[in-house]
């Protein structure tokens, strides 16, 4: 075999496997939540929403179990992922809805998007939601969800077409 022939073979190589860790890097950044109804009308697939919020130690401990969670990463392509902050101030169009900020006190409040996938139930920090593809929530859990119940979430959402 020529050395310009291995050459091309090494860069193919090379190119090939950076790709792969872009693409795989790319999967897991979480997803916004203001393109959620675009991404949803082009691919439809479950979305798993983090409610969390700045002040939330947990919350930023689930984030990071996430982003080390192997199996997370490898089934990342049969889900959106987003996180979003449940005290955000930015105005959201969700659902062809728009949802806002409610202030209940002094800096201090409650977004209604969160309020909304949160349903009736206490509001806990953090909180996962799985919609599926019609945005119908399938699963809610607030509170810390142990990786063992994350991996067990992952392999639900590869068996059920959500």
């Amino acid at each position: 075999m020529g050395t310009a022939i291995k050459k091309i073979i090494f860069i193919l190589l090379t190119v090939s496997g950076l790709l792969t860790v872009v693409i795989s890097h790319a999967q897991t950044k979480p997803t916004s939540i203001t393109k959620v109804d675009s991404l949803l009308a082009n691919e439809p697939k479950p979305v798993l929403i983090l409610l969390s919020t700045d002040w939330c130690q947990y919350c930023q401990m689930q984030k990071q179990q996430v982003l080390k969670n192997k199996k997370f990463m490898e089934k990342s392509n049969l889900f959106y992922y987003v996180e979003f902050d449940a005290e955000s101030k930015q105005t959201i169009r969700f659902q062809e809805k728009d949802y806002a900020y409610k202030p209940t006190g002094a800096n201090i409040g409650t977004h209604e998007l969160a309020l909304t996938l949160n349903g009736p139930h206490k509001l806990a920090y953090p909180t996962w939601i799985l919609l599926d593809k019609d945005y119908q929530v399938v699963f809610r859990h607030g509170g810390v969800l142990p990786p063992a119940q994350l991996e067990e979430l992952l392999d639900t959402l590869e068996k059920v077409d959500l």
